[in-house]
């Protein structure tokens, strides 16, 4: 009675589809939680911008306003380009 005895090496091609349709189901379920991280870190950084922007126009405008009134120059001229700020003194600003 001569069995020949099959050894099993490696994996069937059913259990290797099975296994990379696992693995892409995953990698499409984090990207898309990751595209959703940024968009939302996007808007966030957006709104903040907006905010700063809104500050550095109330500044000039305050500034401005009290120019007018008769205060003089109130030591800084905040100068807004493209949203970003520079406060130049006074100094500097009338030469």
């Amino acid at each position: 009675m001569n069995r020949i005895i099959k050894s099993r090496k490696g994996f069937a091609l059913a259990e290797m589809i099975l296994v990379v349709a696992i693995i892409v189901i995953l990698a499409a379920v984090l990207t898309m939680s990751v595209s959703t991280y940024i968009n939302n870190a996007r808007a966030r950084s957006n709104e903040a911008a907006a905010g700063r922007r809104s500050v550095l126009v109330n500044i000039a405008s305050s500034e401005e306003q009290m120019n007018n009134l008769g205060f003089g120059n109130t030591g800084t001229n905040v100068h807004v380009h493209n949203g970003v700020s520079s406060a130049v003194p006074s100094a500097v600003a009338g030469s």
